[in-house]
C-alpha cells in the first residue's frame, strides 16, 4: 500500500514539473504567461530592415544564385535569393507581361539591363522581391 502512494505521488511530481511553462512556451504577442522576464534578451533589438529600391541588373550570376543590381538609393549591390532554386520571387509589371506574355520569370530569364524595383534585407544581403519594369 505504501509503494502504491509513493509511485502516485512520484507520478503526479513528474505530471506537474512537465507542464511548467518553459522559456520558449510562449512567444506569441499579447500573451503574457513569461511575465517574470524569462524572455528578456532573447529578443532581437530591433526589426529585420526591408528596403525598396529602384535600379537596373547589372549581372546575373546564375551558379551562385545572386543578382548584381545598380540601385538609385544603394549604389551597386549584389544581393542573394533566400528561395530554393526555381522558387525565385521575380514578377513582371503588367505592362512588361503585355510584352512578354509572362506574369513571372525564372532567375535564368532575367536579363542584364533590365529596370527592376526590389525589396531587399540590407542586413542579410538577401532578396525578398524582384519586380520587372
Amino acid at each position: 500500500m505504501e509503494l502504491r502512494c509513493i509511485l502516485t505521488l512520484a507520478m503526479v511530481a513528474a505530471l506537474a514539473s512537465a507542464q511548467q511553462k518553459t522559456i520558449s512556451s510562449s512567444t506569441r504577442p499579447e500573451v503574457h504567461d513569461n511575465a517574470d522576464g524569462a524572455l528578456e534578451g532573447t529578443r532581437p533589438e530591433a526589426m529585420l530592415d526591408i528596403v525598396k529600391s529602384k535600379g537596373t541588373v547589372k549581372r546575373v550570376d546564375i551558379q551562385a544564385r545572386t543578382v548584381e543590381l545598380s540601385l538609385a538609393k544603394a549604389g551597386t549591390l549584389v544581393l542573394a535569393f533566400s528561395q530554393p532554386a526555381g522558387r525565385e520571387q521575380i514578377k513582371v509589371s503588367k505592362k512588361t507581361a503585355r510584352k512578354i506574355g509572362q506574369s513571372r520569370l525564372r532567375l535564368e530569364e532575367l536579363q542584364a539591363g533590365a529596370k527592376v524595383r526590389v525589396q531587399y534585407y540590407p542586413l542579410l544581403e538577401q532578396l525578398l522581391e524582384v519586380v520587372v519594369d
